[in-house]
């Protein structure tokens, strides 16, 4: 007998009375994988309520043109289980030593990356956040660098699943209501006196 892992449970509407907002808010958030407390985080059917880091550690902000970084999550059919590519892209529009220094240390790196999405999910902003790579992580898969800067891209950087795959598609960080979610996120940076 077969193992039954996915069954239809519940009606969804998929027409919406208004176009949906496309795009990314222009920050994104890398968190170091290893720096997730997996056992103190708490998700519930793709839904993230609790998202704690290692004592001592801490999420980093790159902030980005608006709408710059563009999210991509790609269904990858296996010969027996389906899974996900969770691709990020990210475009850096000035060369400076930092930005040099970053892309070294993110072409050895593995981390997860959480996106304030413009569609927000309605009223309750249910899916303005959205963690990409939580699973299995994310690795720098493209860094196409030119001096013509195309498209006034100084480097263009793609953070993706690569080999390793993800279960689902991006885990959604939502607590309750959206003041309570944005708690979760600030808790993630450093207090700064």
């Amino acid at each position: 007998m077969a193992l039954d892992c996915a069954s239809i449970t519940k009606n969804v509407v998929l027409d919406a009375c208004k176009r949906a907002t496309a795009g990314i808010n222009g920050s994104v958030i890398l968190i170091n994988y290893d720096d997730i407390n997996r056992l103190s985080t708490v998700e519930t059917a793709n839904v993230v309520s609790v998202l704690q880091l290692k004592a001592g550690k801490f999420a980093y902000k790159y902030d980005c043109k608006d709408a710059s970084p563009v999210g991509e999550y790609n269904l990858a059919v296996g010969k027996w289980i389906p899974a996900w590519d969770h691709i990020l892209t990210i475009k850096a529009l000035a060369k400076t030593q930092d930005m040099k220094d970053a892309i070294e240390i993110l072409s050895k790196a593995k981390l997860v990356a959480i996106v304030d999405n413009k569609e927000v999910g309605g009223a309750e902003m249910k899916t303005r956040y959205e963690m990409y790579g939580y699973e299995a992580g994310l690795k720098l898969l493209e860094s196409a660098n030119t001096t013509d800067f195309a498209d006034e891209t100084v480097y263009n950087l793609k953070l993706g699943s690569g080999d390793a795959k993800e279960n689902t598609l991006p885990k959604t960080i939502f607590k309750t209501d959206a003041a309570a979610t944005e708690l979760i996120i600030n808790g993630l940076f450093p207090v700064i006196p």
